[in-house]
């Protein structure tokens, strides 16, 4: 059976409000501009969704879901050193194999977000960061002892997302460094090699001085 009109019209909103939200930010983004993209009526966002409030909360469920998908029950059995490169791997596919589509659009929108938070914010740092942040804080309490300093576990911690999220943050700046540093889509696994030894490096470092 074919989906209503009302079903398509709602979904070509939902899929225009993320191409606009991503291109100009919510602040800039207008019903209009995301009713012209979507080929619907003006008055179609406040039907669907109430208000562009509304709208860009839908989008930011569609493509911020709640984190527990990412997290394996079966890891948990697994050496830390072995954990921490899953963990290191799954967000460097997440953020670094997003050519095209969704995930091109969630993490422009992130970083809309990081310069400009909305209250929406909120939403993303329960959906995604937060279990990330739990899951990263729990590997490296293994890894440096059940009485390392809450002080150095957030130090260590900051230091692993700094790793993780530089090239999305500094991508433009380091395309026009010489000599300049290659996208990193190219090659994630190394990446994520690379990482995970010079934070188990780092980490070792630490415990060792402690």
């Amino acid at each position: 059976m074919n989906e209503s009109p009302d079903v398509n019209t709602k979904t070509a909103l939902l899929l225009a409000a993320m191409e606009v939200f991503a291109d100009k930010g919510f602040d800039s983004a207008t019903v209009r501009d995301i009713c012209g993209l979507a080929k619907a009526n003006v008055a179609a966002v406040n039907y669907h969704y109430g208000s562009k409030d509304g709208l860009y909360a839908a989008v930011l469920e569609e493509i911020f879901p709640k984190g527990e998908e990412w997290i394996s029950g079966d890891d948990a059995g697994l050496p830390p050193e072995e954990r921490l490169h899953r963990f290191i791997r799954g967000l460097a596919e997440d953020i670094y194999t997003r050519n095209s589509g969704h995930l091109a659009h969630k993490w422009a929108i992130f970083l809309r977000e990081m310069a400009k938070p909305s209250r929406n914010l909120d939403l993303i740092v329960q959906h995604q960061v937060q279990p990330r942040a739990e899951e990263l804080r729990d590997i490296l309490t293994l890894l440096l002892g059940p009485d390392v300093p809450e002080q150095t576990l957030a130090y260590c911690s900051s230091n692993i997302w700094a790793l993780m999220l530089d090239h999305l943050l500094t991508q433009p700046i380091l395309d026009r460094l010489t000599p300049n540093r290659p996208n990193l889509g190219l090659d994630v696994e190394g990446f994520v090699d690379h990482v995970t030894r010079f934070a188990l490096g780092g980490i070792n470092g630490v415990k060792q001085r402690a």
